[in-house]
């Protein structure tokens, strides 16, 4: 079936599939819930049972949390594939995720006592130096710059501030507080962490939608853009002014969960064509699909015992970045 012409059914079943997904996954976990237990813990909650308050508390807070980064990474993604044309760009790999490390790190050490919001201020200025960064070398030489040199450019910024963020964790004793979260984690979540993500979440999603088309022009090259109309300047601050809100928000609150955003814009274009209007919304399902999924594994495996999400979602992006380095068109 050709989805680039019923994108809106495309859609519907990847909604389906992402409630059928996220329903299986509030029923595991290190105590078996069944699906009638939470139906009623959704439209008649009683605290007074267990397992309806561990659907209320840990499991519902849990999942919207992944759906929400799930989104927010895969969004973030197909923008910057989309601004600087290039295929291998993704914000774990771009460096953008260390940066909003680093910023949540200074956070915790000038004001350990500081709240959620200003950690997540904190973390849009990391995610800003690193995009500011990554976009002064993409504009350094232009067109001319290959997808695997920023690729690589980025790699290495995200190694410099990720070592930066290490000394500084080490040196001023908050180690054990970031150590888990570096790892990309949503274990322990509650509905008020939910409640502060999803609305950034929406502004960045509301942002990718409506420079969607720009996006488009933008991936047909520069200079056609450019005799399109298009302003380039405004086009990539706004989109990365959306990039900072989606993964500021997520990394200070769920960590640096990395190749989401490479491996699901991928995806979409694969099923839907180039046209970002079509592109952002199928990524954003395909997002929170993937991390959803990735979460539930990550539960199960060694279950009681959970496995880092990081570490599964980069099981399934590594190969996939090793593949696009290796690809002709790449080079």
């Amino acid at each position: 079936m050709n989805w680039n012409r019923r994108p809106w059914l495309l859609g519907l079943l990847l909604l389906v599939g992402l409630v059928l997904l996220a329903s299986y996954s509030l029923t595991v976990g290190a105590r078996h819930i069944p699906l009638p237990t939470i139906w009623k813990a959704l439209v008649n909650y009683d605290p007074s049972q267990v397992d309806e308050l561990l659907v209320q508390t840990l499991r519902v807070p849990r999942l919207l949390l992944a759906v929400a980064c799930g989104i927010s990474f895969g969004v973030a993604g197909a923008l910057m594939q989309g601004i600087t044309n290039n295929p291998m760009a993704s914000p774990s790999i771009m460096g953008v995720n260390s940066g909003a490390a680093l910023g949540l790190a200074v956070a915790m050490i000038l004001l350990p006592d500081s709240s959620l919001n200003v950690a997540v201020l904190f973390a849009f200025g990391g995610a800003a130096l690193a995009t500011v960064i990554i976009m002064a070398l993409a504009n350094r030489n232009g067109s001319r710059m290959s997808p695997v040199f920023l690729a690589l450019a980025g790699t290495a910024v995200s190694a410099v501030l990720l070592a930066i963020t290490q000394a500084l964790v080490v040196y001023f004793d908050v180690a054990q507080d970031l150590s888990y979260w570096t790892a990309g984690g949503i274990s322990g979540v509650r509905m008020p962490q939910v409640l502060l993500l999803w609305p950034w979440t929406l502004i960045g999603v509301v942002m990718a939608v409506s420079l969607s088309k720009s996006v488009t022009l933008l991936s047909f090259g520069e200079e056609m853009a450019i005799g399109l109309g298009g302003h380039m300047g405004r086009i990539r601050f706004l989109a990365g002014v959306a990039v900072l809100i989606l993964c500021g928000s997520a990394v200070a609150i769920a960590g640096p969960i990395g190749f989401v955003g490479l491996v699901t814009p991928h995806m979409a274009r694969q099923l839907v064509g180039i046209d970002y209007r079509k592109v952002i919304p199928i990524t954003a399902l395909l997002g929170a699909i993937l991390l959803v999924g990735a979460d539930l594994v990550a539960r199960s495996v060694a279950a009681p015992f959970e496995i880092p999400l990081g570490a599964i979602t980069a099981l399934i992006g590594v190969p996939f970045f090793l593949y696009l380095a290796n690809r002709k068109g790449a080079r």
